[in-house]
């Protein structure tokens, strides 16, 4: 039995072939040194098996090699020219730095192809920018600030100085709430009342039994922090502010101890919405991230803050040519010498410290190249504005740099309505469920009260209110005076401006008619007979005709309602 070794490579890689002739007279190939050989090795070993010849194998097979490999190496590049291959990306470039955008991480492709991410449940990603950047915390934290900040107007005809007084004692737990609700797309609060035991929170919230001595407190947590579902009960009240909702929760509480709530008991804030598909299966009941819509212009903020931080520090290139500076590079200049050449470095740099003077030897050489970089804070600003844009803070996110915070009062008032939009649609429903327990404690049913958002800028709209008031207040007294209202009907037109910012009469269709009627009748008895004006003794001035006109038509104005 004769064997024979012979050895190819490819790429640095050896590949190790023996040839063994078996008793019977048939050829065996082994490749490779592994047990089981590499798909390169098992293609070779099929094309030397195809050698029927033992003296041909003998002197082809490193023929045979390099002819597979060559074969090998076209079926690669017309894979990597196939754009459609898995696997031409990753073949391109199997660098990536998500950091920089480089490499297979190319962020400027993703400006222009679109698709589902799961950026949402990226829970880390998060908390990394949360932490490491101010943009996108500002991004997150003013606007939960906000929405608690302008404050609530409870409508109620009990007294709510309590209820009031007691809400703002919960501020800083709805802005918490609102802020990792915003952050991770869901969070909630769990409503704790002293006297509740840790076995009873599995049960309702028994209104009748809060009164002014109960203590509320809430415990707030995001989305991802000990919160599950218990169980697949949802609820199905449509009365129920909780409609189509868990039933009840498992959470983590603080100490790590885990426990059943019922709803009733969570306020849970959903942010931004989603289709029913993503939302109940992707998002799990939950909503988008604020983050998930806005990344792509915070990286490009970032690498363009980068790139221009980049340029300034290499518009002044400073060259110094000294000798022996060849000898380090290459490794040829012993310890000493290097340190000599150091020490000449250090002292160039030395005079800098005091009156930017730099020492050099006769023979040195000395350079500066530097290049204009203007431009860069207008690409900055626009970039800036952008990522504004995005997040609905234009103005805002950043402040109006040229002129102060309150310098655009254009992009407050719109920065505003986008305020009041986001309470009402995310903040509305678990605030109802606090203000439902704080009512309770005083006496106060959840029918005999409603509440409003209310405007950051209230003390400006409060000054135009005034301006409004006053004009709306002489033309009522012009009204009044001039008998078309009585005094009664002008208070009732006033109370119902100041309460709701209406202009309401309070005239009915009903009361014009019958003014209308009884104007007819007025007019009946009034003598207009031409033959009496020819009588001079009995005619009756132009003026004083007038009057009596006039008059008669002030009293049809009064029979309005009183």
């Amino acid at each position: 039995m004769a064997e024979q070794k012979t050895a190819g490579s490819s790429n640095n890689q050896d590949i190790n072939i023996s040839t063994e002739v078996t008793k019977d007279g048939n050829v065996k190939v082994n490749i490779g040194d592994a047990s089981e050989p590499s798909p390169i090795e098992q293609m070779i070993a099929k094309d030397v098996m195809s050698a029927k010849d033992e003296e041909f194998m003998e002197f082809s097979i490193e023929k045979t090699i390099a002819n597979t490999m060559d074969k090998i190496k076209k079926l690669a590049e017309a894979e990597l020219k196939d754009e459609k291959s898995p696997h031409a990306k990753s073949f391109k470039d199997a660098y990536g730095n998500t950091l920089t955008a480089t490499g297979n991480n190319d962020m400027v492709k993703k400006f222009a192809n679109y698709g589902i991410t799961n950026d949402t449940m990226n829970y880390m990603l998060w908390m990394a920018l949360y932490n490491d950047s101010w943009v996108f915390a500002r991004a997150i934290d003013k606007p939960a600030q906000d929405q608690i900040r302008c404050g609530i107007t409870i409508i109620s005809d009990a007294k709510i100085e309590e209820m009031t007084t007691e809400y703002k004692k919960h501020s800083t737990d709805l802005i918490n709430l609102i802020k990792w609700g915003r952050l991770f797309g869901g969070a909630i609060a769990v409503i704790l009342l002293k006297g509740t035991s840790n076995k009873d929170l599995k049960n309702p919230i028994d209104y009748d039994k809060i009164d002014e001595k109960t203590v509320i407190r809430l415990y707030v947590t995001d989305r991802w922090y000990g919160v599950a579902q218990h169980g697949s009960q949802m609820v199905s009240d449509l009365a129920d502010i909780d409609y189509g909702k868990p039933m009840y929760y498992d959470i983590t509480f603080a100490d790590g101890k885990t426990y059943v709530v019922h709803h009733s008991r969570v306020m849970r804030y959903e942010h931004r919405d989603a289709p029913q598909l993503i939302k109940q299966g992707y998002l799990q009941g939950w909503g988008y991230a604020e983050g998930s819509h806005i990344i792509n212009e915070l990286y490009r903020d970032d690498q363009l803050k980068s790139a221009i931080t980049s340029l300034v520090n290499k518009s002044l290139i400073e060259i110094i040519k000294m000798s022996g500076m060849r000898g380090i590079f290459n490794g040829a200049v012993n310890k000493k010498g290097e340190e000599q050449l150091r020490k000449r470095l250090e002292m160039v740099n030395w005079g800098r410290t005091f009156n930017s003077l730099t020492f050099l030897d006769k023979d040195d050489d000395y350079q500066a190249s530097e290049f204009n970089v203007g431009g860069l804070a207008d690409l900055l600003d626009r970039s800036m504005r952008i990522v504004a844009a995005a997040e609905n803070m234009s103005g805002i996110l950043f402040g109006d740099l040229d002129g102060g915070f309150s310098a655009d009062e254009v992009a407050m008032e719109r920065y505003d309505n986008e305020n009041l939009s986001n309470c009402e649609t995310y903040d509305r429903k678990p605030i109802t469920k606090l203000l439902y327990v704080i009512a309770a404690k005083y006496g106060i049913k959840k029918e005999n009260f409603s509440f409003e958002f209310n405007s950051l800028l209230m003390k400006k709209q409060d000054a135009k209110r005034l301006e409004g008031l006053s004009s709306f207040q002489s033309i009522i007294s012009q009204t009044v005076a001039d008998g078309m209202l009585t005094i009664s009907q002008g208070l009732e037109a006033l109370d119902t401006y100041v309460k709701k910012g209406v202009i309401d009469f309070g005239l009915k269709k009903e009361d014009i008619e019958k003014v209308k009627k009884d104007e007819a009748n007025q007019m009946e008895n009034i003598n207009f007979d031409p033959e009496n004006d020819e009588d001079d003794e009995t005619k009756e001035t132009d003026k004083t005709k007038s009057t009596k006109q006039k008059d008669a038509r002030r009293r049809l104005f009064l029979f309005r309602r009183h």
